[in-house]
Formats: C-alpha cells, structure tokens, sequence
C-alpha cells in the first residue's frame, strides 16, 4: 500500500507541475506578445535623440526582467489522509479492514489561492485471520478511484447520475481561487456532505476528507 501511495502522490504531483508549466506558457506568451508591439514602436529613429534611445532600452531590458521573474511565487504542495472505513471482526471466519487514503496535490499563487488543485483516492482491502495474520493478497494492483472510472459503480446510486471522478472533477473546479479558509468554510453535514446549494448540484460525495487533504496540501506546499 506505502509504494502505491507513492506513486500516485508521484503522479499528482506530475500532474500539477504540468498544470503550472502551462499557465505560465500561456502568460509569457501573452507578455512577450505586448513586449514586442512596444518594441516595434520604438525601432524606427525619427530624429530621436541618444537619449531617448537609451531609454527605450531600459524600457525594454525592464520588461524582460520583469517576465523573467513571474511565477516565482507560485507553491505547491501534496497533502495525504488516511482512514479506516470500515472493519469486520475475525472470529470463525476470516475478518476484513478498508482503508482509504485520499491524496490532493494543490499549487497555490503568492496570496495563498488555491490556482491547481487534482486529488484522488485508493481503496485498500485486506483479510485479516482469527489468528491475527493479514491474509494472502489475491489482487496486488489497485486502481485509483479515478482510475476505475465508470467501472467504480457510483453513477447509478448517485442522486444526480454521476460518478466519483465526475465528481470530484467537479469539486477540483470548485475550490480554485479559494484560500483553505474558505475551502475548510465549505458548509458540511455531520458526516461531511456539502450543503451549498451551488455545489451540491455537482458533487454529492463526503468532501471531509478532501478538505482535510487540501489543508495539509497547502500547509507543505514550498
């Protein structure tokens, strides 16, 4: 279970500096576009003076520096919460134990602002002897929930018809722009399930746990 945990917090982790790299592409292209226009407007010398070409030059050397700098504000951080679901007692038969861990990998702006935000989740199953031993594993490959995609069953007993990786593809869209505050001050039930109407629409899973990795996302994040 510790080498798949690794791997997916590996793959989130992929995943979000791939997010950035094109967020910060597509913002130099931009500026490099407005650079240039500023540049093609200050080539032509109609009697300006040595002066004036110096500034333009330190207009245009400014400019640079300042595209060379952005994004250096930008954290990112890996977050991961485990729990025991759920537990059957051994007794003449074998027992069980569920753990799910849930792993969210955020990158946050230089106001802490949520701007990439990607989690998933692994369902680990063992059998466990009246003797107290763990049971032989038959399936040693475990998919990510999101992994599993329609396979992971939740569309049918889902009150809006979608399923898990619809939904948390939803609620990844949902907390861009927020701060944690504002994440953790997402109205919950008791045992979790969002109570904002705007949400609720969209994402009708416990969002406890993704909320709770989300926070120790941020709180890494370097």
């Amino acid at each position: 279970m510790k080498r798949q945990i690794l791997f997916l917090t590996a793959a989130l982790t992929a995943a979000v500096l791939a997010g950035c790299s094109t967020t910060d592409n597509a913002g130099n292209e931009n500026q490099n576009g407005a650079s240039g226009s500023v540049v093609e407007n200050v080539v032509p010398n109609h009697g300006n003076t040595q002066q004036d070409t110096e500034n333009n030059n330190q207009n245009t050397s400014s400019g640079t520096s300042q595209n060379e700098g952005e994004g250096q504000d930008y954290k990112m951080g890996v977050g991961i919460v485990s729990r025991l679901k759920r537990a059957q007692n051994a007794e003449d038969t074998d027992g069980s134990a569920e753990i799910n861990t849930v792993v969210a990998a955020v990158t946050v702006d230089g106001e802490d602002r949520i701007i990439n935000c990607i989690i998933d989740k692994v369902e680990n199953k063992l059998s466990i002897s009246n003797t107290g031993s763990i049971g032989s594993v038959a399936n040693t490959e475990y998919p990510t929930t999101k992994e599993l995609g329609d396979s992971y069953g939740m569309k049918g007993a889902s009150p809006i018809g979608k399923e898990w990786n619809e939904q948390i593809a939803s609620f990844e869209q949902y907390v861009i722009g927020k701060t944690v505050e504002e994440v953790n001050g997402i109205e919950t039930d008791d045992q979790g399930y969002a109570q904002e109407n705007d949400l609720t629409s969209s994402v009708t899973i416990s969002i406890s746990d993704f909320q709770a990795a989300i926070t120790k996302a941020v709180e890494n994040a370097r």
